[in-house]
Formats: C-alpha cells, structure tokens, sequence
C-alpha cells in the first residue's frame, strides 16, 4: 500500500472515529433529554386531565375558569381574540400583553402569521364566524424548547472541545508514527561523508511505497556519485602520474646538459628532444582540458552537419601530418541514401572522435594501410574503420576506452590513453553504437549512428 493511501486511511478512520464519539454523544444525550422532558408533560397533562375532567363537577363555574386561567399561567400561554376591523380585544386571558397593531394588520392581511414578540412566540390567524371576523392569537414561551436547546448548545460545546482534544492527540501520534521512517532515513543521510559513499540506505521491509522508491532513487544516486568520486581521483591520479613523466624527461634532459658545455650539434639535438617532450606534454593538456569541458563549449551545440565532408577533412588532415600512410573511403554503398549523411551532432566532437579512431587505426598497423567504408544498414548510417594490425585481445577490447588506460602491446607506442576515453564519451553523447570485432585480421571498428529526426 502506499504511503499516501496509507496515511489517507489512517486519518480517515481518526476523523471517522471522532466524529462518530461527537455525533453518538450528542444523539444519546439529546434523546435522554427529551425522553425526561416527554414525561414531564404527559404529568402536567395528567394533572390537567385531572383537574378538568375530575373536578369539574365539583368546582362552580368561576371556580373552574380560575382554575383553567391558573394552569395557562403555568403553562405560560396565552389566547387572544381581536375583531377583525377594529383590532379590538375581544377575548383576553389576562396575561398582561398587548399585540401591537402592526402585527395585527399584518394578519388580517396574510391571514397567516407565525412571529416573536418580545420572549413570547406568537401564531396569528384570521378566522371567520357568523357573528363577524376575528384574529385570533396563541402565545406562549417554548421554556422547554429552549431548555433544550440551552443544554444542547452546552453539551455539543463540550463534545466539540473533547473531540478537538483527541484528535490533536491522535493526529499528533500519527504524524509521529508515520514520519519517523523519514526521521532515520534523514539521520543515515547526515552520516554518509565523502569517505563514506559506500554506505546505502537501508530499505524499509514490506511493500514498497513510496518511501522505499525514496531510499532506491537516493542509493542510486550514491551509486552514482561514489563513481564520479572515484573516476575524478583516479583521473587526477593519472594526470599527475602522465604530466609527470614529460616533465621528469624534459628535467632531466636540461639537467645533462647543463653539466658541460656543449655543442652546436648537441643543443640543437637537445632542442628536438624538447620539442618532441614539449608537444607530448602540449597533447596530454589539450586532452584533458577537453575531458574536462574547459575548451568545448558551454551548450554543446547540436545542428545538422554532414558527416561526409567531416570524413574527408579527417582524411585531408591526416595525409598531412601522415604522407606515406595510405586511407581508402568507400561510398560506394550510399547510393540511394544520401540524406543519411546529414547527421545531428557536434561538428568539432565528430571530427574529434573520427580523427581519434582513425589515428588509433593508423597507429597499430604501421605501414599497412586502413579502409573506411560507409554504408546504411537497416535505413541507418554506418562507418567501418578496418586495420591490419595485431588486432586486441578479447579481454582488452572494453578496457581500451577507460582514461589513461595503455596495452601491453601499445608500451611501445606513443600515445596518453586518453583519446579513446574522450572518443567514447563524444559517441556516447551522440548516441553512436561503438562495436569492435577482432575475431579475424586485424580490427574492424563499427559505429552505427541513431535514426536522424527529418529534416
């Protein structure tokens, strides 16, 4: 069950609880009271039968008429009749009251009128006999009602304040026992440190709600960063170890020869090896400063490009600064899908990560040359760079695109191990399928680029 059903369920059976208690109490008391007021008048109406019914016949008529006009007063009511025409009183009871004329001529004229007239509440009616018009008028003061009413008003006060108590309480006990999950998930939270990323969240046992989706979507964020952590130490680690070792050659190289003078010969000698240690080092900054996004731009800007006029500026840069090495490219297969070298990406990430692979192809398969093909596949654009060199061993083929990472088989070949990592991250930004088959001759590398929106 979740956590918001729950707790709906929880609050609807306290509220459900409470106003059962205010509404029982109410009902149970107000029918008390008016069972106990109920016999109350059945005696005041025995007592009248009694006197009405019993006495008659003993009492003269004066007598009885008192007797009559003494239980009107006990029971606080009073009959009036007034003519019609002149609102004068015609029949009084002696109760010391006077209806005022507007309520009379308010009568004749509705010839129905219920209303309250000082504490008394009065009924009017026009009645019509032989012997002319009358209103007539029944008064009297609801004491019992409003008793009633007064005890009511208390006790449903009382009811009303009890029940806000209790539900203060439960309310609060509720809100203690549904959050404190939250409070030991808030407590393990604040003593997770930096050395301390490992550290998971325990899971709540039983069903998950959505406390439980919490805590996961947190531990994979741990997950998450405790891998960032550990990534930008152990690249740090290996910058410093590949600047260092650059720097401890070019040290070096000035410290022999500083040690006697030299010749012409020998310092410009000293000089190439410089600018070879110099341009190593130059290449090792320019692709970490690209790893770490300080010389890309901020927005990473995506728009159609072409990806065949990247292919033949990767080619046209290479044979430059590589004369004698030999690279075909193959269309061929394109015939009919043009419109699939319109790609959406980044112009300079493209040619970067080309320009890596095909360098990469180049490396290790001195002198022999490299063939790219570009073709579609099922509707999407593929490229195959294929070497002729040693090929890598299968338990090599993911870990050369971890940063800094360098074969047994490459020691002897200049490079920083980052060109493959930088290459990967630029495919995976562009959600480019990388697959590299070694199974036979040399390496085949296959990018299979994502079907393109229209454009």
């Amino acid at each position: 069950m979740s956590l918001r059903r729950k707790l709906s369920n929880q609050s609807a059976l306290i509220f459900g609880g409470i106003l059962g208690f205010v509404l029982l109490g109410t009902y149970f008391l107000f029918k008390q009271l008016s069972t106990d007021l109920y016999y109350k008048k059945l005696l005041d109406r025995a007592y009248t039968a009694a006197y009405f019914y019993l006495e008659k016949d003993e009492l003269n008529n004066s007598r009885y008429q008192r007797i009559e006009e003494k239980y009107r007063r006990i029971a606080d009511e009073s009959i009036q009749l007034y003519n019609a025409r002149t609102y004068q009183l015609v029949v009084n009871d002696s109760l010391p009251y006077q209806v005022p004329r507007h309520f009379l001529e308010e009568i004749n004229r509705d010839r129905h009128l219920e209303f309250t007239y000082q504490d008394r509440l009065l009924v009017g009616m026009f009645y019509a006999d032989n012997e002319g018009d009358f209103l007539i008028v029944s008064s009297g003061k609801n004491t019992v009602g409003q008793s009633q009413l007064t005890l009511l008003e208390g006790s449903l006060f009382v009811f009303f304040v009890v029940g806000l108590a209790i539900n203060y309480l439960l309310t609060g006990w509720l809100a203690r026992h549904t959050f404190t999950p939250f409070s030991r998930v808030i407590s393990q939270v604040h003593s997770i440190t930096a050395d301390s990323l490992h550290t998971r969240l325990e899971v709540p046992s039983g069903k998950p709600d959505e406390l439980s989706e919490v805590i996961s979507t947190f531990n994979v964020f741990l997950a998450r960063l405790e891998e960032s952590i550990q990534i930008q130490r152990s690249f740090l680690k290996n910058a410093s170890h590949e600047l260092k070792t650059p720097l401890a050659v070019i040290i070096g190289d000035v410290e022999v020869a500083l040690k006697k003078p030299r010749s012409n010969e020998e310092y410009v000698q000293l000089l190439q090896a410089l600018e070879k240690d110099a341009l190593h080092l130059t290449s090792i900054v320019e692709g970490l400063l690209l790893l770490s996004g300080l010389s890309l731009p901020i927005d990473q800007k995506m728009e159609p490009v072409l990806l065949d006029e990247i292919l033949w500026t990767v080619l046209e840069k290479t044979q430059i600064r590589q004369p004698e090495r030999t690279v075909t490219i193959d269309f061929e297969d394109m015939e009919g899908y043009q419109s699939l070298l319109t790609v959406i990406g980044n112009k300079d990430l493209l040619f970067t990560a080309l320009s890596n692979l095909l360098d990469n192809a180049l490396k290790f398969s001195t002198p022999k040359p490299v063939a790219i093909l570009v073709k579609a596949v099922a509707g999407q654009l593929t490229i195959v760079l294929k070497d002729q060199g040693p090929g890598i061993p299968a338990a090599e083929e993911k870990l050369i695109f971890d940063l800094f990472y360098r074969s047994n088989q490459s020691r002897h070949i200049a490079g920083q191990g980052i060109g493959l990592y930088l290459t990967k991250q630029i495919l995976d930004l562009h959600r480019i399928v990388l697959q590299i088959d070694s199974s036979k001759e040399g390496t085949t590398v296959q990018l299979t680029f994502p079907p393109q929106p229209a454009l």
